[in-house]
């Protein structure tokens, strides 16, 4: 917008000299908080490097605690060394360019907050996966919604009693 001129007033009397302020300041795009990490467990983490690699877990043994009276005859219990099998089967990854002009001559940081929002569009996966996984459903396409009921067992299943969904039976919602 070019600023009035008074009358009188010669310098650069078409008005171009009009600077275009831009803000160093970004609108981020509001972001939903991921979940999943907080509710599931990523111990293993550190022990698996690359995608198709696989890890034997050895869950923790089910005790059965017994009445006691005294003059009881203590019987001891085997313990159990079930295990389950923890397959890398699925990974995501993101990729931008910056030119150097950009980077050079920016106001604001673009690498910085395209690698904000990239991280964010992982987390975000990351739930949409494991949430819909942990439901018994799968997405049928990347950032989709979980619409597909999930009949593939990844791995081994972690309780053998649990149905193709890798969901016990007490885990289910009833659709009736």
């Amino acid at each position: 917008m070019a600023f009035s001129t008074a009358t009188g007033y010669g310098n650069l009397p078409n008005g171009n000299f009009s600077p275009i302020i831009y803000s160093k300041q970004v609108q981020v795009a509001f972001r939903k908080a991921s979940i999943t990490e907080a509710i599931t467990n990523s111990d293993y983490f550190g022990e698996i490097a690359n995608m198709g690699d696989s890890v034997k877990v050895i869950k923790e043994p089910e005790i059965t605690v017994k009445s006691y009276a005294r003059g009881t005859t203590i019987t001891p219990q085997d313990l159990d060394d079930e295990e389950f099998s923890l397959t890398i089967d699925k990974a995501n990854y993101f990729a931008f360019k910056v030119d150097d002009i950009e980077e050079a001559h920016s106001h604001i940081n673009f690498q910085q907050l395209a690698s904000d929002r990239a991280a964010y569009r992982l987390a975000d996966q990351y739930d949409q996966d494991v949430l819909g996984y942990l439901s018994g459903f799968k997405q049928s396409a990347l950032h989709s919604v979980a619409d597909t009921a999930n009949d593939t067992v990844n791995g081994a299943k972690a309780v053998s009693t649990a149905g193709s969904d890798e969901l016990l039976s007490s885990m289910k919602i009833d659709a009736s």
